[in-house]
């Protein structure tokens, strides 16, 4: 039974991913993602702090915390590991800005064939544990998580923009609950590791979600929008990318037990940094419309 809800997970997490990615894609229009050449000094310095500020900064945190050090290896394996997919549906829908958003992530993904590799030596060599990177594998999970379905969905939608509006949400609305089910399973799979990990991780792991938000909220753009953008892209970071690094050069039972746990305090400290966005987003459209009406 184990093994067929294994296969069940490894099959449909990651198409059940590309749909909503496409999905997304059917959303974007082509001009919105000129924000390189529109505003390329807000596209490098953002750049700038999801690949080297967020990483440096958690590398100090690990080095001062000291986590136990299969925990300080997970989090460096994610650390170097940016562009979650499903910032691209989840961001916009708390008030981020999809413009900002999509140009920000394509680039990641991209620039993240150099920046894995970068960084993860940095981080073997300040920690003292070795790990292979292949590049060809990496390309590979950025190619059909993120490319291949966000680049069809933008083709569709700028030849067919009717067909894209009318199946998107449906789309999205489909993979959104397939995930679901599907991290429930998952959830009840492994729940026994979360209870194994050590109070003193979870904290640690809380620091650094917390740390890489405040980075891209205090130092991001003044726009409301675009900074819970940043804040969520300096926090996120690729699943599949870190369980591809993780399970070249250990084995799943080692790298499960990290990258659960770090995904639910993700999803558990960056959903109040939402709803707290979203509130106060709500909050300064009244005053505005409430100002513009005297």
């Amino acid at each position: 039974m184990q093994e067929t809800l294994l296969t069940i997970v490894r099959i449909g997490m990651p198409l059940s991913v590309m749909t909503s990615m496409f999905a997304q894609g059917l959303t974007i229009l082509p001009g919105q993602l000129h924000q390189f050449k529109e505003r390329p000094w807000l596209m490098l310095g953002s750049l700038g702090m999801v690949l080297v500020l967020v990483p440096a900064t958690a590398l100090a945190l690990i080095v001062l915390l000291k986590p136990a050090p299969a925990v300080a290896i997970g989090l460096s394996i994610l650390l170097a590991s940016p562009a979650a997919p499903m910032m691209l549906v989840k961001v916009p829908k708390k008030g981020g800005n999809l413009a900002y958003l999509a140009s920000l992530h394509l680039c990641l993904a991209l620039l993240a064939l150099l920046s894995v590799p970068v960084t993860l030596m940095l981080f073997s060599k300040a920690l003292s544990f070795q790990v292979d990177v292949n590049v060809f594998a990496l390309a590979r999970v950025v190619c059909l998580t993120i490319f291949v379905p966000v680049g069809l969905g933008i083709v569709v939608r700028s030849y067919f923009s009717k067909v894209a509006d009318r199946i998107a949400p449906a789309l999205a609305r489909g993979a959104g609950i397939a995930l679901l089910v599907l991290g429930l399973v998952v959830l009840a799979m492994v729940y026994r590791l979360l209870l194994k990990m050590e109070p003193w991780s979870y904290f640690v792991m809380a620091a650094v979600v917390i740390v890489s938000l405040a980075i891209g909220h205090w130092l991001g753009p003044h726009d409301a929008h675009e900074r819970t953008t940043l804040a969520m892209e300096c926090a996120a970071r690729h699943p599949g990318l870190a369980m591809t690094i993780a399970t070249l050069n250990f084995n799943p039972q080692q790298a499960l037990p990290v990258l659960i746990p770090y995904l639910i305090v993700f999803m558990v400290i960056t959903t109040v940094y939402l709803q707290w966005r979203n509130r106060g987003t709500e909050k300064g459209r009244n005053e505005e419309d409430a100002t513009a009406g005297q």
